[in-house]
């Protein structure tokens, strides 16, 4: 059974049984990212939401790219997508960061 460490209306994301990934859920992609990959995730939504924030005049509009894992695959996002996408990558960073710092020290 997975646990879920985030969730908000567009999305999810949550840790495997055996704590060895994170499985987010976004409109209709699923992606599946070791803990090591979240920063980078986190990073680059970030950055993709502040590069368009302040120009983009409708939020809703899908115009947003990021590329894919392969030259001929894109994701295509509103500016809404993109800030939800981030508020779930940041959720689940923080709630990582307070269970490392919580967890007894090993030894």
């Amino acid at each position: 059974m997975c646990r879920y460490l985030h969730h908000n209306d567009i999305g999810c994301i949550s840790r495997c049984a055996q704590g060895c990934c994170l499985h987010l859920y976004f409109g209709n992609v699923a992606l599946c990212l070791n803990r090591a990959e979240l920063p980078d995730w986190r990073a680059t939504i970030g950055s993709l939401y502040e590069q368009h924030a302040a120009r983009q005049p409708d939020p809703h509009a899908r115009c947003l790219v990021l590329p894919g894992p392969v030259a001929y695959q894109k994701f295509i996002f509103s500016l809404e997508e993109v800030f939800l996408l981030h508020d779930l990558l940041m959720g689940a960073s923080l709630l990582l960061e307070v269970e490392t710092l919580l967890a007894p020290a090993a030894g």
